[in-house]
C-alpha cells in the first residue's frame, strides 16, 4: 500500500510517520510540503517533494492531507481527480456546505477524528448503552483552558483565521466527533460565542439528543477549566476526562453518599499512540478489502453540522 503525505507538520513527523513506517504492508512514497522537507524524509528513507503545483504531485493509494483548513479544499479537489483514498486531519472541512460537496465527488475519505479510538469513548458508550444506570437525564461539558505561549510565530498560519480553524474547528469538533458516535440525534438548541481577532475564544451552547435530554457545553480559552463530562442518569452521577484515552469514571450516588470508581480493562486505545494506530489499521483494512466507505460517518458530517450552527447562532460579525 503506497502512501503519499501531503504536510510536514508536528501531527506528521509525531504521530503519523512513526506509526505508518511499522505497518506491514505499507510504503510511504513521498513526503510533500511548501518548504522542502528534506530533513524528515530522509529520516523515513522516502522522496522529499517541495510542492509547487498540486496537480504535479506522484499518485499513490492514499494520501495522508495534513494541511491548513484553508487551502484543504482545493488539495481536495486535485485529489479526488485521481480517485485515491484520502486521510485527511480534521477540521475537514469549512462549513457544511463544503463538507457536502466534497462528498458527493468522493466517498474514499476519512478524516482523523481519532477518540473514537479511545477506551474512555468506548466504554461510556458501552455504559449507556447497557442502560444499567438508566436514562441519561443531563449531560454537561466543560473544556479548554487558556492557552500559555505557543513559540509560533506571528506569520504562522495558526494565528491566521482565514488559514487556522480556531477553537470550534481545532479542539471542539474532536468532542463534537465524540458525541456524533454515542448519539444518533443531536441538534443545536441556542449558542452564543465570544470573537477576538477573528477566532472563536468562547462557546455555550445547549443541544438536544434524540428528543429526550440536553447537553450543556462550555468550550473556552478564557479561564482555566478542568475538562470533563458529567452525566447524570436516574440515580447516578458518572464524571470522567473525555479529552484522554485511558479516563478514569468516578460514579457517585444521587441519592447516598457513595462513591465508586470503575475500573474497566483496556480494549481500544488506553494510550494516543494506540487510538492513531487503531484508526489507521481500521481505514488500511477497508481500502485494501475494497469496503464501502461511509463517508458521512468517517468524516463525521454531523460536527462539521454542529460547528456550522453553533458559527451561524453565534452572530459572527
Amino acid at each position: 500500500m503506497k502512501i503519499g503525505i501531503i504536510g510536514s507538520g508536528r501531527m506528521v513527523s509525531s504521530i503519523h510517520l512513526p506509526l505508518l513506517s511499522c505497518i506491514d504492508n505499507v510504503k510511504i512514497e513521498f513526503i510533500a510540503d511548501r518548504n522542502n522537507p528534506l530533513s524528515l524524509a530522509k529520516m523515513y528513507n522516502t522522496k522529499s517533494i517541495q510542492i509547487d503545483k498540486i496537480s504535479n504531485l506522484p499518485k499513490c493509494d492514499i494520501i495522508l492531507l495534513a494541511v491548513p483548513m484553508g487551502v484543504k479544499e482545493k488539495y481536495l479537489y486535485e485529489l479526488i481527480k485521481r480517485d485515491c483514498h484520502i486521510f485527511a486531519e480534521k477540521p475537514f472541512a469549512v462549513d457544511l456546505a463544503s463538507h457536502k460537496k466534497i462528498l458527493k465527488l468522493n466517498n474514499k475519505i476519512t478524516c482523523n477524528y481519532v477518540r473514537n479510538y479511545y477506551d474512555t469513548t468506548r466504554n461510556i458508550k458501552n455504559i449507556i448503552s447497557s442502560k444499567i444506570f438508566g436514562k441519561i437525564k443531563t449531560i454537561s461539558i466543560v473544556e479548554g483552558g487558556i492557552n500559555g505561549k505557543t513559540g509560533l510565530s506571528k506569520n504562522s498560519y495558526q494565528n491566521n483565521p482565514e488559514l487556522s480553524g480556531g477553537f470550534l474547528k481545532d479542539s471542539a469538533s474532536h468532542t463534537f466527533s465524540q458525541l456524533d458516535f454515542l448519539f444518533d440525534k443531536i441538534f443545536l438548541q441556542e449558542a452564543s460565542v465570544i470573537w477576538e481577532n477573528g477566532f472563536d475564544v468562547e462557546t455555550q451552547a445547549i443541544f438536544h439528543v434524540n428528543d429526550s435530554f440536553s447537553i450543556d457545553y462550555l468550550g473556552t480559552q478564557l479561564k482555566n477549566i478542568e475538562p470533563s463530562i458529567t452525566i447524570i442518569f436516574e440515580d447516578y452521577e458518572i464524571k470522567f476526562n473525555h479529552l484522554i484515552p485511558d479516563s478514569t469514571f468516578a460514579i457517585s450516588s444521587l441519592n447516598t453518599k457513595k462513591k465508586f470508581i470503575f475500573q474497566h480493562e483496556s480494549s481500544f486505545g488506553s494510550t494516543f499512540a494506540q487510538a492513531y494506530y487503531l484508526k489507521w489499521i481500521n481505514f488500511l483494512k477497508k481500502v485494501s478489502s475494497s469496503s464501502k466507505i461511509d463517508s458521512e460517518i468517517e468524516t463525521s458530517i454531523t460536527t462539521t453540522r454542529i460547528i456550522d450552527n453553533i458559527i451561524q447562532k453565534g452572530n459572527k460579525k
